[in-house]
């Protein structure tokens, strides 16, 4: 089971990470939140040991506001704590039974549950579906400012000249989709293609800042959730 008991886990709907402590050992944060890893886990980290100490020995959990999150350490056997960050959705019967299991696996292999912790990256790789989703969003804010047809000429130019992106069609709205099985959008993507994809990004933006004054700094502050910034830009 090992990691995949953790990455079930963080599939739940509404869980944005997940860090594990072991006495006064400092957290490591895994989460598949991209802008979640960009600095805040090292915020959180600074005040979590005092948080800990201060927890009544009878209190198995302990709930507060982070940012735009909401934390949840539960107290293990073992002197273990796990800390859970959950986002505004409504959490059900699914969050209760992947809990249920994590907790099993952590309890009964303390030392293999720590070792894993440690051995997860801590800004994991993105989906085909949210790096295109997002990409899509980008095109779609670009509407108030160029044509559609403009805006298609201009992601299919500036798409990099690699095999591996001639899966994507740009159709006549300026979208982006996926050739081949829809199940590929679930799949991660490599260090190597996400930067393509990101590449594809840029060039696109170069394209439209030359049509459109202060386009760049038009796509940083109003275009895109800061996880979609996270995705897509440098």
């Amino acid at each position: 089971m090992n990691q995949e008991v953790i990455r079930d886990f963080l599939n739940v709907p509404g869980i944005v990470g997940i860090a594990l402590l072991s006495g006064q050992s400092q957290p490591v944060f895994y989460s598949h939140d991209p802008a979640f890893s960009q600095g805040q886990p090292e915020l959180l980290s600074q005040g979590i040991l005092q948080v800990v100490e201060t927890i009544p020995p009878e209190y198995e959990v302990l709930e507060f506001r982070f940012s735009k999150n909401q934390i949840v350490l539960h107290r293990f056997a073992r002197n273990l704590i796990v800390l859970v960050i959950k986002d505004e959705s409504r959490i059900d019967e699914t969050f209760v039974d992947a809990f249920q299991r994590l907790r099993a696996w952590i309890e009964q292999n303390p030392a293999i549950a720590l070792e894993q912790f440690q051995a997860l990256p801590t800004a994991p790789l993105p989906r085909l579906k949210d790096l295109i989703e997002a990409f899509n969003q980008l095109s779609q804010f670009t509407t108030n400012y160029l044509g559609v047809a403009v805006i298609t000429n201009y992601l299919k130019s500036s798409r990099p000249a690699i095999e591996w992106m001639e899966q994507f069609q740009v159709n006549r709205s300026g979208q982006i989709q996926l050739i081949g099985e829809l199940s590929g959008l679930e799949q991660t993507v490599s260090a190597q293609e996400h930067e393509l994809f990101r590449r594809w990004v840029a060039q696109f933006i170069r394209r439209c800042s030359q049509a459109v004054r202060d386009y760049a700094a038009l796509v940083e502050q109003n275009a895109l959730t800061d996880t979609q910034k996270a995705l897509l830009l440098p």
